[in-house]
C-alpha cells in the first residue's frame, strides 16, 4: 500500500519524462514571404519510426515532432491547398536533441513537388545542455574494442578507464541509461549490464547543464538508444579474433588491460524486423565472450619482497558468458507505443588473478560470478499533439559473487606476509575471502509533456517524478572459513586469528522518489531560456528497517537553469545547475544489527628468525605450516587476546547527514561552420561540497559519521571541440582540446576515504583525478570503392601520485594495532609521472552485393599502432619512518592524535625502489574481424 500511494503520489504531482532519454525531436518553422504560415501538413517518416507521423503548423508556423528514434534519412513532406508541396530528406535526428528546420514555401508550379536535400544542422541552439552525440556511422568505422567506456573516453574532459572519470567528477559519479531505463549498478554506482554493441543505434554523454529530468549523477549522463528493428528484416553476423601471440612484447613492463590485449574468439549477431508492418517491430542481439587476457603478479615471496616489477610472472585467465538483449516495439495506433525489453550478462573469472593483483601467489582461488537482467515496460501516449505521456515500470537484478573454491582451516589457513610496505598472500594460502551481494530494485515512472505558445513564446514543460524500491547489500563471512595466519616480518612474530564469525546479510532498504519541473522556453527565434527544479526524497533503512537516513523534498532542491541564444546557425549559451548525490550505503552498514564477529588471537611462541634457524618457513612451505599449527601443537602457541569487529547496529552520527552536492556553472558557444562543420569552445566550473566521512581515530572498529561542510572538490575546464559530419563518403571526425585543474581531498565519491584513522588526514589536499592537457581526435575516411580508415588519438599529462612512508599503527588496543600505516609523505599529488599517449587504427574493406542487400566486410583494429610504452603507476613508498612526536605525545594521548593529523612522518630507511615504475600502458595489440550485414 506504501508504494501505491508513492506512485500515486508522483502521478497526481508530477512525472518523470524519461521519453527524452531514448528519443529525439524535431521541430521546423514554415513561412511564407517571412511570415509565418499556418495549417500546414507536416508528414514525418524514416526508416526507424513505425508508419508516419503528422503535424500542424500552428499560428506561429511551427510544428512539431516529439518522440522520434534517433536516427537518419528522416523525410519530412510539407503540404497546403494552394501552395507546392515541399519535401526535406535525409535528415538525422539525434538522441536527447532537437533537429530544427526553417522552411520556405511558395505558390509557383502548386502542381510540382519541391525536395529540398541537406544535411541536418549540427549544433542544437535551444539547448544550453552541453552534450555529444556518437553515433553508430562514426562508432563503426573506429577501433572499437566493444565496451562502452570507449566512447566514453571519446568525450573530452573523460579520463579512461574501466569506469571512466568525467570532467572532475569520481568514477562512481556517472549516470548510465540504456533505452530510457537506469543502467546503474544500485551499490557500486558503475555501469552494471553490457550488451552487444552492435546493438546500439547511437550513444549521448551529457556533460554539462544537464536538465532536470536526470538525478543521482554528479559526473555525465550516459544514455544509449538501442536499435527497434524495422519494416524489413536486417542484421548482421560477426566474428571478432585476438591472440595475445599476435601482440607486442611486455618487455617486462607489467600492464593491466582487459579488453584491448586478450586471446578471444568472440561471435556476435543481430536480428531485426517486422512482427506485423507498421505495428509491431522485433530487434534482438547475442554476444558469446570467452576472452583470455595477460595479467602479472608475484609468484612466490621471495619475488614480492625485491619489489622488482621486472620478476612478476604473467598468466592468462579467462572471463567467460554471454550478452543477450531482445527489444519489442507495438504501435497499436499512431497515439500509441509499447516497448518491452530485456537484457542479461552472466560473467564469470578467476577474480584476483583477472584483475592484476600482483599480491597474490594464487589469484585463481576465487571465482568472481556477476552479470544481471533488466527488464523495462515502457508505454507513451500521444493525448494531443500538444500532451504526450508515458508509463514505464522497471525490474533490475544485477548480483555480483566471489566464491571462494575452497575454504581456510586450522591446517589450511590464510597465509599473509605483512611486509613493511604491504602484505603479500602466499602460494600456499586459502582464498581470503567469500563475497555475495544483492543489488535490484523496482523504478515506476509516469511521464507528461506539455507543448503550447503564449504571448510570450513556446513553452516546452516536463514534469515528472519517479517511485524506487531497491535493495542492495552484501555478507561476507570472515576470511573464508575464519583461519588467519599473520606473519608480522618488521617484529618477527606469528600470529593467528581464529574468526568467530555469525553476522548475517547487511542489507539497505531504499525508499527513492524523485520531483521535478522544467520549462524549455522559447522566448523568440533567438532566446531560450531553461528554467528547471528538481528535487529528490531518500530513506536508507537497514535490514530491520530502522531508519538511518531521511533526506526530504525540501532538503534537495536543485536548480537547473541556463540559456541558449541563437546567432544565425549559431548558439551561446550557459547554465547553472546543482546536483545531488545518492548517499552511499556504507552508514547503513554501520548501523546493522547482529554485525558483531570476533577473533582470538594466539602468538607463536618461535619468532620468525628462531623457525628460519630451523630450516622451517612455514609462510612459504605448508608442510613445515603441519609442524608448528596450533591443533597439532598447542604447546608452541599462546593465547593472547580477542579482538571485536564490525558494528553493534548503534553508529555514532555527528550533527546531521546533510546531502552533498555539486555546483556547476558553464558558458560556452558553438559555432556552425558551413554544413559540415561545427567548433565549440565551452568553459566549466564545479565545486563540490559537504563530503559524507566516516572517522575512527581511536581504532575501535566503531565508526562516526558526519557532514563535513564546505569544499572537497574542484574542477575547472576550458574545452575546444571541432567536428565534421559524414556524409556516406569522404571524412568524417571529432576532434578536442581540453585543458582542466583539478583539487580536492579524494578521488572517490562523497569522499569516504579521508578520515578513516588519523594517518589518513595530513597532506590530503592537493591534486587529484588531475590531467591539465588532453587531446583527441577520432575521425575516419571512407573511399568510395569501400575501403574505411580510422584513426583514434589521444594525449593526457601524466597522472599525479604521493610519495608515502611506512610506519607502525601505534593506536593502543586498536583493531590495526601493531599494522602498518602508510601516510602522505608530500601533499597530495606533488608528483606527475610522464605524458601519455596513443594512437589507434581501424581499416575495414567492404562490398555492396546484390544492391545492398548484402555487406560483407573484414577488418583490422590496431590498438597502440605504434607501440609507445608510458608508466602509469610507481612505487610510492619512500621506506619506513616514524613519527617525532615528543614527550606528552606517546600513542594512546589526544597529543599523538593532533600530531599525526598536523605532521609527516621521518623516513629511517629508505626503500632503494621508491620512485620505479610499476605498470605500464599495454603493448601494441590486434583485433581481426568479418561482418556480414544483411
Amino acid at each position: 500500500m506504501k508504494k501505491l500511494l508513492s506512485f500515486l503520489s508522483v502521478f497526481l504531482f508530477g512525472n518523470l519524462l524519461f521519453a527524452q532519454q531514448k528519443h529525439g525531436a524535431l521541430m521546423g518553422i514554415v513561412t511564407y514571404q517571412n511570415e509565418p504560415l499556418v495549417g500546414v501538413v507536416a508528414t514525418l517518416e524514416g526508416p526507424n519510426l513505425i508508419g508516419k507521423s503528422s503535424s500542424v503548423s500552428n499560428e506561429k508556423g511551427r510544428f512539431r515532432f516529439n518522440l522520434v528514434p534517433p536516427g537518419g534519412d528522416y523525410k519530412v513532406t510539407l503540404t497546403l491547398a494552394g501552395f507546392r508541396t515541399l519535401v526535406r530528406d535525409h535528415l538525422s535526428v539525434n538522441l536527447g536533441q532537437v533537429t530544427e528546420l526553417e522552411l520556405e514555401m511558395n505558390t509557383d508550379s502548386v502542381s510540382e513537388v519541391l525536395v529540398v536535400s541537406g544535411e541536418s544542422p549540427l549544433i542544437d541552439a535551444t539547448t544550453n545542455q552541453i552534450s555529444r552525440n556518437f553515433s553508430t556511422e562514426l562508432i563503426g568505422k573506429l577501433t572499437n574494442d566493444r565496451q562502452m567506456q570507449m566512447v566514453m573516453a571519446m568525450t573530452p574532459g573523460a579520463i579512461e578507464d574501466n569506469n571512466p572519470s568525467m570532467l572532475g567528477g569520481a568514477s562512481t559519479d556517472n549516470l548510465y541509461m540504456v533505452d530510457g531505463a537506469d543502467n546503474t549498478d544500485p551499490l557500486t554506482k558503475t555501469w552494471s549490464t553490457a550488451l552487444n554493441f552492435d546493438a546500439v543505434e547511437e550513444v549521448q554523454v551529457i556533460t554539462g547543464g544537464v536538465s532536470a529530468e536526470y538525478g543521482r549523477n554528479q559526473g555525465a549522463v550516459v544514455n544509449l538508444a538501442t536499435k527497434s528493428g524495422g519494416n524489413s528484416f536486417a542484421g548482421n553476423l560477426r566474428f571478432i579474433a585476438s591472440d595475445i601471440d599476435w601482440n607486442s612484447e611486455d618487455d617486462g613492463k607489467p600492464f593491466d588491460e582487459a579488453t584491448k590485449y586478450t586471446t578471444e574468439s568472440r561471435f556476435a549477431g543481430t536480428l531485426g524486423g517486422p512482427i506485423i508492418k507498421d505495428k509491431f517491430w522485433f530487434f534482438t542481439a547475442y554476444e558469446t565472450r570467452g576472452k583470455e587476457k595477460q595479467t602479472f603478479h608475484y609468484a612466490t615471496l621471495e619475488d614480492y619482497l625485491s619489489r622488482d616489477a621486472g620478476r612478476q610472472t604473467s598468466r592468462v585467465p579467462k572471463y567467460e558468458g554471454h550478452y543477450f538483449n531482445v527489444k519489442l516495439t507495438y504501435q497499436p495506433t499512431p497515439d500509441h507505443t509499447i516497448q518491452a525489453n530485456y537484457n542479461e550478462d552472466p560473467i564469470e573469472f578467476p577474480l584476483y588473478n583477472y584483475l592484476n593483483s600482483s599480491n597474490y601467489g594464487n589469484g585463481d582461488n576465487i571465482t568472481r560470478e556477476q552479470g544481471g537482467d533488466n527488464l523495462l515496460l515502457d508505454w507513451n501516449w500521444i493525448i494531443t499533439p500538444n500532451v504526450i505521456t508515458s508509463l514505464k515500470y522497471q525490474r533490475k537484478d544485477s548480483p555480483l559473487n566471489n566464491r571462494a573454491n575452497y575454504h581456510s582451516t586450522v591446517l589450511e589457513p590464510v597465509q599473509e606476509y605483512n611486509a613493511s610496505f604491504g602484505t603479500f598472500y602466499t602460494e600456499t594460502s586459502a582464498p581470503t575471502s567469500d563475497y555475495y551481494s544483492a543489488r535490484e530494485y523496482d523504478s515506476y515512472n509516469f511521464s507528461l509533456n506539455l507543448f503550447f505558445e503564449s504571448g510570450w513564446g513556446f513553452h516546452d514543460i516536463k514534469m515528472g517524478g519517479e517511485v524506487r524500491d531497491a535493495q542492495y547489500g552484501s555478507i561476507s563471512p570472515a576470511w573464508a572459513g575464519g583461519f588467519r595466519m599473520r606473519w608480522l616480518a618488521s617484529s618477527g612474530i606469528g600470529r593467528m586469528r581464529i574468526y568467530d564469525d555469525p553476522r548475517s546479510w547487511v542489507l539497505t532498504n531504499e525508499d527513492y522518489q524523485a520531483l521535478f519541473i522544467q520549462d524549455t522556453w522559447s522566448v523568440n527565434d533567438k532566446l531560450t531560456l531553461t528554467l528547471g527544479l528538481r528535487s529528490d526524497h531518500l530513506s536508507l533503512a537497514n535490514v530491520d528497517n530502522v531508519e538511518v537516513v531521511n533526506l526530504k523534498f525540501g532538503d534537495t532542491l536543485a536548480p537547473r537553469l541556463g540559456f541558449a541564444y541563437k546567432i544565425n546557425q549559431d548558439s551561446f549559451h550557459g547554465s547553472f545547475s546543482q546536483y545531488y548525490d545518492a548517499i552511499g550505503d556504507w552508514i547503513v552498514r554501520n548501523n546493522a544489527p547482529n554485525q558483531l564477529y570476533y577473533a582470538d588471537e594466539y602468538q607463536l611462541n618461535l619468532r620468525m628468525s628462531e623457525l628460519e634457524a630451523m630450516g622451517l618457513a612455514p609462510w612459504i612451505n605448508p608442510n613445515d605450516w603441519l609442524q608448528i599449527n596450533p591443533q597439532d601443537h598447542p604447546d608452541l602457541w599462546t593465547y593472547r587476546t580477542q579482538y571485536t569487529f564490525g558494528s553493534d547496529g548503534t553508529a555514532d552520527i555527528l550533527g546531521t547527514i546533510d546531502p552533498a552536492y555539486m555546483q556547476e556553472y558553464t558558458l560556452g558557444y558553438e559555432k556552425q561552420m558551413g554544413s559540415r562543420y561545427a567548433v565549440g569552445l565551452n568553459y566549466y566550473n564545479r565545486t563540490w561540497k559537504n563530503a559524507y566521512e566516516d572517522e575512527d581515530f581511536d581504532q575501535d572498529g566503531q565508526w562516526a559519521f558526519q557532514t563535513y561542510k564546505g569544499t572537497w572538490r574542484k574542477y575547472e575546464a576550458l574545452i575546444l571541440t571541432a567536428q565534421r559530419q559524414f556524409t556516406g563518403t569522404g571524412l568524417q571526425f571529432f576532434t578536442s582540446y581540453t585543458y582542466s585543474k583539478t583539487r580536492g581531498i579524494s578521488a572517490s565519491d562523497n569522499s569516504t576515504a579521508y578520515l578513516d584513522s588519523p594517518y589518513d588526514v595530513f597532506n590530503w589536499y592537493g591534486r587529484t583525478l588531475d590531467y591539465p592537457t588532453q587531446i583527441k581526435f577520432n575521425g575516419s575516411y571512407t573511399f568510395d570503392f569501400g575501403l574505411n580508415v580510422g584513426l583514434n588519438y589521444q594525449f593526457f599529462s601524466g597522472s599525479v601520485w604521493t610519495p608515502t612512508i611506512s610506519v607502525e599503527n601505534q593506536i593502543p588496543g586498536g583493531v590495526n594495532e601493531g599494522g602498518t600505516a602508510t601516510p602522505l609523505a608530500e601533499t597530495r599529488g606533488s608528483r606527475r609521472l610522464p605524458n601519455t599517449q596513443r594512437t589507434d587504427l581501424h581499416v575495414e574493406y567492404g562490398l555492396n552485393l546484390f544492391n545492398g542487400k548484402l555487406k560483407p566486410s573484414i577488418y583490422a583494429d590496431v590498438f597502440n599502432l605504434l607501440n609507445q610504452r608510458y608508466a602509469i603507476n610507481v612505487n610510492s613508498d619512500m621506506g619506513d619512518g616514524h613519527y617525532e612526536y615528543g614527550p606528552g605525545n606517546e600513542p594512546g594521548t589526544q597529543g599523538y592524535i593532533d600530531y599525526v593529523t598536523t605532521h609527516a612522518p621521518v623516513l629511517d630507511d629508505p626503500n632503494s625502489r621508491f620512485g620505479e615504475y610499476t605498470q605500464y600502458t599495454f603493448p601494441r595489440s590486434f583485433f581481426l574481424g568479418i561482418n556480414l550485414q544483411f
